[in-house]
């Protein structure tokens, strides 16, 4: 009998510490838990009444689907996050991209601070300017391109 109660509480576990990772909730832990908690203590209840191992049997039943239910509502957190990781930095922007904010309405000022965001780096040529110049982009975002080297 100790030995069926061992192998439960023992597969309870396993269940808990081996969870899906790829789950976004933690439904396998909550039910591996509340398994874990619950045959202990039908357990020790079915004890007191002459079935110790029915009672480990409908505790963890019982518990396991109580854990579950309350690990569904947690969500883990993502693998990015958890890591301590530095912030990864926005790409630079492209010439082409620079044009499309201009065409789009973006204003100066806007463009600039996308630019230092982005720690985009240009080396202009004459007809790089002159294509900016055609496409509206306006002079102070043109000067702005050369100043960051």
């Amino acid at each position: 009998m100790k030995r069926l109660y061992s192998l439960l509480t023992v597969l309870i576990l396993a269940l808990a510490i081996f969870g899906c990772e790829t789950n976004k909730t933690r439904i396998a832990e909550g039910a591996g838990i509340g398994g874990a908690v619950g045959a202990l203590a039908g357990g020790i209840i079915g004890h007191q009444s002459g079935s110790g191992v029915g009672g480990a049997l409908i505790g963890g039943a019982v518990g396991a689907g109580a854990g579950a239910l309350v690990g569904a509502q947690i969500n883990k957190p993502s693998a990015q996050a958890s890591q301590s990781a530095p912030a990864v930095q926005a790409t630079p922007l492209t010439i082409q991209q620079i044009v499309d904010l201009t065409r789009q309405g973006a204003t100066g000022d806007d463009i600039i601070a996308k630019i230092k965001a982005t720690n985009s780096k240009y080396s202009l040529t004459p007809d790089d300017l002159n294509y900016l110049k055609k496409q509206g982009v306006s002079q102070r975002v043109i000067e702005a391109m050369q100043a960051v080297k």
